[in-house]
C-alpha cells in the first residue's frame, strides 16, 4: 500500500526510524520533522540531509550528533550533506 508520508496517521510511535528523505526544496527539513513527531519518548531518528544554513538552523536544536559528509559523498552530486541524530 502507498500514500503520502506527511499525511500518514501511525497506529503507534516508533522507537527508531532511519531516513534518508528527499532534499529539494527544503522537504528533507519536513520529513525529518515529520518523522521526529513519530518517536515514542526516549526514540531516537537518524536522518542523512542536505547541510545548508536552513538545515542548520531547523535541525541542529534537536539533534545531539552531527557528522559532516564529504562532497560527492552520493554520486553525480556534489550537494554538502550531514547524518544528523535526534532523540525524542
Amino acid at each position: 500500500q502507498c500514500g503520502d508520508f506527511m499525511e500518514w496517521q501511525p497506529v503507534q510511535y516508533y522507537s527508531r526510524i532511519i531516513m534518508n528523505p528527499p532534499f529539494s526544496h527544503g522537504q528533507d527539513i519536513r520529513h525529518i520533522l515529520r518523522a521526529f513527531s513519530l518517536l515514542r519518548p526516549g526514540g531516537v531518528l537518524v536522518a542523512v540531509c542536505l547541510n545548508g544554513p536552513r538545515q542548520q538552523e531547523k535541525l541542529l536544536p534537536f539533534s545531539d550528533v552531527r557528522e559532516v559528509l564529504p562532497c560527492g559523498t552520493f554520486a553525480y552530486t556534489r550537494v554538502p550533506t550531514m547524518i544528523i541524530r535526534l532523540r525524542a
